[in-house]
């Protein structure tokens, strides 16, 4: 069998204190929207690269106001840029944290099922010798496993 990598077990009282901590980020950002996929498709996505030149309209646009329409608000293209910039030092953090809970997901069901795998193949040898029980465990288990992913 694999090494286990993890042996941890969350209380109720953490997974409850961890989904009020989510509650109260969200909370601080009552302003956060969501994007379906069509709309999301359908907006430009600023880039580092275009990010530069953003900046620098922002610049031109403040020493040459005079020349632009009365509906280009350049203070509000200032914080549009602002805000993306402070989500995107927040959305790193989010990430990583993010990264490291589905890692870390992904190897407790990992070992979970290497081990039901393991365990399962017993089963079936006890069925096989005769074991009393052991054939209708065995076939439940195989039934439930034929109808799932089966780790793929």
């Amino acid at each position: 069998m694999a090494e286990n990598r993890i042996s941890m077990e969350l209380t109720t009282e953490v997974v409850n204190e961890v989904k009020a901590l989510i509650d109260q980020i969200e909370s601080k950002m009552p302003f956060l929207i969501s994007l379906t996929s069509d709309e999301r498709n359908n907006y430009p996505k600023l880039s580092r690269e275009n990010e530069l030149f953003v900046e620098e309209t922002i610049r031109s646009a403040d020493q040459h106001n005079t020349v632009l329409p009365s509906y280009i608000h350049s203070d509000e293209m200032s914080k549009d840029l602002e805000l993306y910039q402070q989500l995107g030092r927040v959305m790193v953090r989010l990430t990583h944290i993010h990264n490291k809970m589905k890692d870390t997901m992904h190897i407790a069901g990992a070992e979970a099922l290497a081990t039901a795998l393991v365990t399962n193949n017993m089963f079936q040898i006890a069925a096989k010798m005769g074991v009393s029980g052991m054939d209708t465990v065995s076939s439940r288990l195989t039934e439930l496993f034929s109808t799932g992913d089966n780790g793929q």
